[in-house]
């Protein structure tokens, strides 16, 4: 029952067609306006682009972190991969399309169960590459540096996108805006500072976040939410979104 109902699609701009695509399926509207930007990360370790398949384990939080290794290493094929770990199933699927074997994809796609299921996985003194951006959680370096030898390597950077804070407020105040749906944390702290002070109601409003670290952040800043899918993915959570609105008779 999303027909008609105007979805804002705060997610980074290069990202958001796949869930623009997803909601026009079910005939939702979607409104794209990025509240993030991401781009390659503007220092980066160096020794890194040479050294990291020396390491026993390389562990993708994200697909940006896939992108964006990938533009750095260039045309480096070492002899063997070091083992791959990736936190949910499309970025594993980021890998795949690389032809890069996936060894290890967790039950629950956040960091605490990767943490669990990769280090039933490791030898002794392992040495493990966290391939991340600059806001990614501490978690997974906090669970294995207790059995583990591990490097973080930030490859992408995300920023707020301040052009579209007035944007966003418009909207909301003129009640364009049926759905807002939430992707990552990010998006979600972007959004808490574009109305802070603002006079904006949100009591007309249905939020989806795709998963349980984006929505406990929602919580956390006063930001209300309705949906959140047991799969952390795009289509649970546009699925979701179509049994909420099912189930309200809307």
């Amino acid at each position: 029952m999303l027909k008609g109902k105007r979805v804002l699609v705060t997610r980074e701009k290069a990202q958001a067609k796949a869930l623009s695509q997803t909601l026009e399926r079910y005939g939702a509207i979607p409104i794209e306006l990025p509240l993030i930007r991401i781009e390659r990360a503007k220092q980066l370790d160096d020794a890194l682009v040479n050294e990291w398949h020396t390491y026993d384990w390389i562990v993708f939080t994200s697909q940006n972190g896939v992108k964006y290794f990938f533009e750095l290493i260039g045309e480096i094929k070492p002899p063997t991969w070091p083992k791959v770990a990736a936190v949910g199933e499309k970025t594993a699927k980021a890998l795949q399309k690389r032809n890069i074997v996936v060894d290890l994809v967790p039950i629950e796609f956040v960091a605490e169960s990767l943490a669990e299921s990769l280090t039933l996985l490791l030898s002794t003194h392992a040495r493990i590459l966290l391939v991340k951006g600059n806001l990614a959680r501490d978690t997974l370096r906090e669970q294995l540096n207790n059995i583990a030898d591990v490097t973080d390597w930030i490859v992408y950077e995300t920023t707020i996108n301040e052009e579209a804070k007035s944007q966003v407020v418009a909207l909301l105040q003129q009640r364009l805006i049926d759905v807002i749906t939430f992707t990552s944390s990010s998006t979600v702290r972007s959004f808490e500072r574009a109305i802070a002070k603002e006079n904006v109601d949100l009591s007309f409003v249905t939020i989806a976040c795709i998963g349980p670290i984006t929505k406990q952040t929602a919580l956390d800043l006063g930001i209300p939410v309705h949906v959140c899918p047991h799969t952390y993915t795009i289509d649970a959570m546009v699925q979701e979104l179509y049994q909420y609105f099912q189930t309200r008779g809307e």
